[in-house]
């Protein structure tokens, strides 16, 4: 369906009294994406050696730039100081297609003839709604997926965040920010943007499973936790395993070093910088990265309420969406 198509017959909201978003097969988008996406499903031509990484917002995408960059980069000669993620944000790397499709600089990065192979490539859309070349290719597609409560409280930092820089529409209540539990709301409701969470998560869950060689799905809180084992398992799906042996195990050392949250958020580009293709600060991408921070800002009946969903929506899926 092309752009005008969607425009005539897609139903509409506004999310956090601020953009407006459309709705298409079941998902909600960004109104004003809505060019971008039609052109990214119709025209994309992936390469068979492509790697498209898919996450739903603040489920640890920006770490997942970082660590398939430096496990492609790893047979470069260049020294550290010469890694260009000390020069860009991870989302410059590999900016979101759907949303970016028609801008110059992903249109450089996709016909850039240097890159003969292993393009590496983000979007946010669910499975059922990648364009279909993507789903037909065999390229490679990497998912990572969170724990939803912590979803939704970095969700809701994030945007309280960009709003301010760039909501068209009023941005607060006459209590602040957007208020925690009308997030919650939107979120149970999957009326935001790229939702429903559930099922945008459970599309490559499955996905996964009926074709573990060619989509892979990570979970946040396993990253965190087994960092060399996800690492490992993460390098040899991307078809550049690390060695058994001991340089393997520095190997492993260095791309987890080079792409820790630590490091990221102390770079002066992530600290001072702007992603100039949406005029947002490079900073609003870091917080703080750990698991389980959702019990700092949400009741228990907050919580219980997302764990009710969560039980209902993954209930014969066979995935858990924990945070240990």
């Amino acid at each position: 369906m092309g752009s005008q198509e969607m425009d005539q017959v897609a139903p509409r909201e506004v999310f956090w009294n601020s953009h407006e978003i459309f709705q298409l097969e079941g998902f909600w988008f960004y109104a004003n994406s809505m060019q971008s996406m039609a052109a990214f499903r119709s025209e994309f031509q992936p390469r068979s050696d492509d790697i498209l990484l898919t996450s739903f917002p603040k489920t640890g995408t920006t770490w997942l730039i970082a660590l398939c960059h430096n496990i492609l980069s790893l047979d470069d000669d260049g020294k550290e100081e010469d890694d260009v993620l000390k020069k860009m944000n991870p989302h410059e790397l590999a900016p979101p297609l759907d949303v970016n499709f028609l801008s110059d600089q992903v249109q450089d990065l996709l016909l850039d003839p240097g890159r003969s192979g292993g393009r590496l490539l983000q979007t946010h859309l669910p499975y059922n709604c990648l364009p279909e070349s993507v789903r037909n290719s065999g390229c490679k597609i990497v998912h990572v997926a969170r724990n939803p409560k912590d979803t939704l409280v970095s969700m809701w930092h994030f945007y309280n965040k960009i709003l301010k820089i760039s909501a068209p529409i009023a941005t607060t209540t006459p209590d602040g920010p957007f208020p925690v539990e009308r997030a919650v709301e939107s979120f149970c409701s999957g009326v935001l943007p790229w939702g429903p969470f559930y099922e945008n998560v459970v599309g490559y869950w499955e996905e996964s499973n009926r074709r573990p060689k060619e989509v892979l799905f990570l979970k946040y809180e396993e990253l965190c936790r087994y960092p060399e084992e996800q690492v490992r398992k993460l390098a040899s799906f991307m078809g550049r395993p690390f060695s058994s042996m001991e340089d393997g195990d520095a190997e492993v050392g260095k791309v987890l070093r080079r792409s820790s949250f630590n490091r990221l958020k102390e770079l002066e580009v992530n600290k001072n910088g702007v992603w100039e293709l949406h005029r947002l600060p490079n900073n609003t991408f870091f917080r703080k990265g750990t698991v389980g921070d959702w019990k700092s800002y949400l009741t228990p009946q907050l919580a219980e309420r997302i764990d009710q969903l969560t039980q209902l929506k993954l209930q014969g899926t066979g995935l858990s969406l924990d945070d240990f």
